[in-house]
């Protein structure tokens, strides 16, 4: 037992000396850049008061939106893309729907989308294959108007994605530094008045927007499926079809980015938002295709360093971040659970006491010491949001410790998933939402057009 309590601890050490590294340097790192950016991490949003503003001169863009069964959300999206994205292109791509997807994206657009209708067989073989498909008429269009592919941007949107007004244009400033080949903007979840949709909005805005401003340091933000941006040259040097049939066809993109020496940014003057999920199952479900597919992304490994691509910080970002499913999440989920049933049991497990007494009040020490480091997480959410008073955020933020275990129980999931073969890919069912109009309330909340929310 001696022997094994020691196998532990060296485990529980390799893993806070990996998180202190990763992690928490880059949390820091994306809390000064916003303080540098903005004066304060409020100021995100001061700029959603605007109109919206036109692209800057020579730039192009088009906007990629896959669609199956999507008629309960498309037509706010595509309201909210007309009346805040001046000048974008639209693509909708019915992905073999079975529902009015396509009537309402023509009664919302009319003339002013490119409607593209994919059946059987070619239809429904994933996202990757439904993207390539847009990215193919874009390409027509760019060689039919004689455009140049480095100044052309192609935005890839979720069927219920709402960017602020004008982050098109806040975006395609980034790509005015030739370097950069992609872009993502943060992510806000919708209707935060229910407890899970907060308790996403939290994971989102607080910690992982954070880390991915981090990591614009390093030229590697984590491309996203929703509120993802590429230039169009950089695509067409990854390959025909940019997209592979990944189930995180976008994390796969953003590394054949790097693979050929392309940085990927982000902006903190624009943000998407998208629904959430109030379904315990179908979150499980959504969170185990994304550990599968970053886990399986592990591969990617030797095309990353064995090929001209971003600085060596970039790929030791990268490598990082591939690697933290399998050194932190899955061996978290043992070590924490075996040292504090060492400790209940009264073995202590070579444990560092912070308590003398009892065993469960040592344990309980423990805990409200992760409790208390949940305090900094809560203020920089109080700070990043403008509808959560500080002691709401500080009484909640604790419940991210649930957000811990669906990745343990989401990282087995994917973990068995990937050693028994087996494939799964089960699309994220939309809510009914009310239609949007001129008077819907913006994500500031003013009384304007359709914005992010």
């Amino acid at each position: 037992m001696a022997a094994l309590d020691s196998v532990v601890q060296h485990m529980a050490l390799a893993i806070a000396v990996f998180t202190g590294i990763y992690n928490f340097v880059l949390l820091a790192m994306g809390v000064f850049r916003l303080r540098r950016a903005d004066g304060s991490l409020r100021g995100q949003l001061r700029w959603t008061h605007n109109g919206p503003v036109p692209l800057p001169p020579g730039w192009s863009i088009f906007a990629l939106i896959p669609c199956l069964n999507e008629e309960r959300v498309i037509a706010n999206t595509l309201r909210c893309l007309l009346d805040g994205q001046p000048g974008v292109r639209i693509v909708v791509i019915d992905d073999g729907s079975e529902d009015g997807t396509s009537r309402s994206a023509r009664t919302v657009g009319g003339s002013s989308i490119t409607l593209i209708r994919r059946t059987p067989p070619a239809a429904r073989q994933g996202k990757g294959a439904s993207l390539n498909a847009g990215l193919g008429v874009v390409r027509v269009h760019v060689a039919n108007e004689g455009l140049d592919p480095s100044r052309v941007l192609v935005c890839v949107l979720d069927a219920d994605g709402r960017m602020t007004p004008s982050a098109a244009s806040r975006v395609a400033e980034l790509f005015e530094e030739p370097a950069v080949g992609g872009a993502q903007l943060a992510v806000r979840i919708r209707g935060r008045n229910h407890w899970a949709l907060r308790l996403q909005d939290l994971e989102f805005w607080a910690l992982s927007a954070l880390t991915q401003f981090g990591r614009v340091t390093t030229g590697t933000v984590s491309m996203g499926g929703n509120g993802q941006f590429s230039r169009l040259s950089a695509l067409d040097q990854v390959g025909s079809r940019p997209w592979s049939d990944s189930l995180t066809e976008d994390l796969d993109l953003g590394i054949s980015l790097a693979a050929c020496g392309w940085t990927v940014t982000s902006t903190t003057h624009a943000f998407v938002s998208q629904q959430g999920l109030t379904s315990p199952r179908r979150l499980l479900r959504q969170r185990t295709r994304w550990y599968h597919g970053h886990m399986s992304a592990l591969t990617r490994l030797p095309d990353l360093w064995g090929r001209p691509a971003v600085g060596v910080l970039g790929r030791i970002e990268l490598t990082g971040y591939l690697l933290a499913p399998y050194v932190v999440t899955l061996p978290s989920s043992v070590v924490q659970h075996y040292l504090l049933l060492r400790a209940l049991s009264g073995g202590g497990g070579g444990v560092l006491r912070l308590m003398s007494g009892p065993a469960w009040l040592d344990v309980l020490a423990w805990q409200l010491l992760a409790l208390t480091a949940c305090l900094v997480p809560a203020l920089i959410y109080w700070r990043r949001t403008d509808d959560l008073p500080v002691w709401k955020a500080l009484c909640g933020f604790p419940v991210v410790i649930v957000c811990a275990y669906l990745g343990f129980v989401a990282g087995w999931c994917a973990l068995w998933q990937i050693v028994t073969r087996r494939r799964q890919w089960a699309k994220t069912e939309r809510e009914e939402e009310t239609p949007l109009t001129a008077e819907a309330p913006t994500a500031a909340g003013t009384r304007a057009k359709p914005s992010a929310g």
